[in-house]
């Protein structure tokens, strides 16, 4: 496991049309961690928003969403990858999961792609599944509801503030990885899962 990430990665889809939908949590996570460091992003190939800063020990950190569709994203990240010669397990990724509930995260540093196209797609152009990933709470999955037509839905006005404390974690892990290293930050964050709940009572 490489101690630092080199890419951080949100997924989402193109688009106003899929502005604010729950399959773009990652695109909104991202975009949280570029505003409160004051990046900008930039088109990189006409596949992706790119912006980078220097990280620890004054390495290039990049931040990056892919502008093409989610399925099709691993192709985008494994360009990038390849040009800049960054390895799997140096590629971490904010994405949406339905089975977790809104406000809850769970991080894990590999497996499969657990019927997310994105990571799916990730996977197979890397041809890898170590690279560590936080997949972010949009569930649950109402009944007699198409797991496509929830994905795509968009949050509510009463899931705001759930969202904005999950935009707020996703700066925080940010922050403890490129100071802490990998390791450290997923240990000072494997007792927090129910992020929504705990930052309600402290």
């Amino acid at each position: 496991m490489s101690k630092y990430i080199k890419l951080f990665v949100g997924l989402g889809n193109p688009g106003e049309k899929y502005e604010n939908t729950r399959h773009n949590l990652g695109f909104l996570v991202l975009d949280k961690i570029a505003t409160s460091k004051h990046f900008e992003f930039m088109t990189w190939r006409d596949m992706a928003s790119v912006s980078f800063c220097s990280g620890f020990d004054y390495n290039k950190i990049w931040l990056l969403k892919p502008i093409t569709f989610m399925n099709i994203s691993g192709a985008v990240v494994a360009a990038f990858a390849k040009y800049y010669k960054i390895s799997p397990e140096e590629i971490f990724i904010f994405y949406d999961d339905f089975s977790i509930p809104l406000g809850e995260y769970k991080i894990k540093v590999s497996g499969s792609g657990g019927g997310h196209n994105g990571v799916k797609s990730i996977i197979e152009h890397l041809h890898a599944n170590n690279f560590p990933r936080m997949k972010l709470g949009i569930g649950p999955l109402p009944k007699f509801v198409r797991t496509a037509d929830f994905v795509l839905s968009r949050f509510t006005k009463e899931d705001k503030e759930k969202i904005n404390l999950m935009k707020g974690m996703g700066v925080n892990i940010f922050d403890k990885i490129n100071i802490l290293g990998l390791d450290k930050a997923i240990s000072e964050f494997s007792n927090k899962k129910r992020y929504y709940d705990r930052t309600k009572t402290e």
